[in-house]
């Protein structure tokens, strides 16, 4: 695509260019709040008094590859769902979009006892294993294994919760989608502001009034680990607003029956699941490990582990946005698609693609600017700050080029090209990155250096994307159109 017409894709007064705008906007917008959903909780824990908001986050950052890991597992089939879901509204298939969906329900149901259980007892191991209790803190082990379990446990409402939001955007309701995610958000701050503190005492920008409300309902002081609480509350209130806003649709409608998974959509949902799955695995197994080696190198000081966390927490909200894109663009082409619209498909994916780029670009440049100012919201120690400003400067690069490769990965999976997204990154972060960090850290590299591994690996794989997708050019429309033969 030559640069005048990416700069047409940016031209809202065309048709197609506004409606991938303003379908996605309001994706971006509800996945940014989820991604705010992780960050308020961090900047609770962070303002708790003295040394316990550092050790906080160093909590929260230890656990979170592996609550993320979880998430992770319920993405896959979920956004499997969601393109089965999307091909069925495109055919205006209205029986099959509701057996789909019912049959999803299911799938994600037992997915969600699958993954609970075992996390509440094996919590502690996770914990071990992740690092806990290596640090200052002697109570680093016992808050990291209350915090998984409570997570862990709880997590059938996220999985129902992203499940429920899924099905909203595969149908087009993009405002309920926004609506649900930014209620969660507030039931998340407020949750969490009772659990966190419980009486007091509060961070100086709390209103008085609200110390009063907690006192009188005496609600216990829980510190890190009442940030679990309040998201699993929060999203169980959100669960079920959803699933009365789909059972009044008419969405989730049909005979008991169809809650139990089988057959061809059965099949599908495991087909792209896995892939899906895969992909991100080999995400998540690359950030563990970088998260490994930054503990490594850092030698245990809190403030370098809890600054560098503070900078993740800042790059998944980046990549949150990123997928705002990507969800619409997943979104759009399946439902072309499932139309028969191939050419249609092809040039929403290239706007979603266009406004990815230039939003990467956007944030890439505020956090160059702001970045000390960001991580300071968080804890105001200056090695805290200093150490997330320099993880934020380093990895910029891909900051920028994110949301440009998750747009052209997500869209892959619309067309059902479902190993080429999970051979890419594997190439890329696992014969690549993984190995340099583990030969860089044993050769005693510092913390800059484990970064810009990270942030060259993390561009050229966007690049590799790009090169890939340019090669195939339209003759990837066919994958789409033998998906839905």
């Amino acid at each position: 695509m030559s640069l005048l017409a990416a700069l047409r894709m940016l031209n809202l007064a065309r048709p197609l260019p506004r409606h991938v705008f303003f379908f996605g906007l309001p994706l971006l917008l509800g996945l940014s709040a989820h991604a705010l959903f992780n960050l308020v909780d961090t900047l609770l824990v962070g303002q708790l008094p003295g040394t316990e908001g550092a050790r906080g986050i160093a909590v929260t950052g230890l656990c979170d590859p592996v609550t993320t890991f979880q998430t992770i597992l319920f993405n896959g089939p979920i956004a499997g769902a969601g393109v089965l879901v999307a091909n069925r509204f495109g055919a205006r298939d209205d029986a099959g979009l509701r057996r789909v969906a019912l049959q999803a329900t299911g799938f994600v149901l037992l997915l969600s006892v699958a993954l609970g259980l075992p996390g509440v007892v094996f919590a502690e191991d996770l914990a071990l294993m992740m690092g806990a209790g290596q640090g200052e803190d002697p109570r680093q082990l016992e808050h990291c294994t209350s915090y998984l379990q409570v997570l862990l446990g709880g997590g059938f409402t996220g999985g129902m919760f992203l499940y429920l939001t899924t099905l909203q955007r595969a149908v087009g309701s993009v405002k309920a989608f926004m609506g649900l995610f930014l209620l969660s958000n507030v039931l998340n701050l407020l949750f969490c502001m009772l659990l966190i503190y419980g009486p007091g005492p509060y961070p100086a920008w709390v209103p008085q009034a609200w110390g009063d409300f907690a006192q009188a309902l005496e609600v216990p002081r829980l510190g890190v680990v009442g940030s679990a609480w309040g998201a699993v509350l929060a999203r169980l209130v959100s669960v079920s607003l959803a699933l009365a806003l789909a059972m009044g649709q008419g969405y989730l409608r049909g005979a008991m029956s169809w809650l139990l998974p089988r057959g061809q959509a059965l099949r599908d949902l495991i087909a792209i699941g896995f892939w899906k799955n895969g992909q991100v695995a080999v995400r998540g197994l690359a950030g563990g490990v970088l998260i490994r080696v930054l503990q490594f190198a850092g030698k245990g000081d809190e403030a370098v582990v809890s600054g560098v966390f503070v900078g993740m927490k800042i790059e998944l909200l980046l990549t949150l946005v990123a997928f705002g894109w990507g969800t619409a663009a997943q979104t759009l082409v399946a439902t072309s698609l499932g139309a028969g619209k191939l050419d249609r498909a092809l040039e929403e994916e290239k706007a979603a693609a266009v406004l990815a780029s230039l939003c990467g670009l956007t944030g890439a440049g505020l956090l160059l600017v702001f970045g000390a100012e960001v991580a300071a919201l968080f804890n105001p120690t200056p090695e805290l700050i200093y150490w997330s400003d320099l993880f934020v400067h380093i990895t910029a690069l891909s900051f920028a080029l994110t949301p440009l490769n998750v747009v052209l990965s997500q869209t892959m999976f619309a067309r059902r090209q479902l190993r080429l997204p999970v051979i890419l990154d594997g190439g890329v972060l696992l014969l690549v990155m993984v190995p340099a960090l583990a030969v860089a850290a044993w050769a005693g590299a510092g913390i800059a250096t484990l970064l810009w591994i990270n942030s060259g690996c993390n561009a050229a794989l966007t690049l590799l994307y790009l090169a890939v997708r340019v090669r195939a050019g339209s003759s990837s429309q066919g994958a789409g159109a033998s998906a839905q033969a």
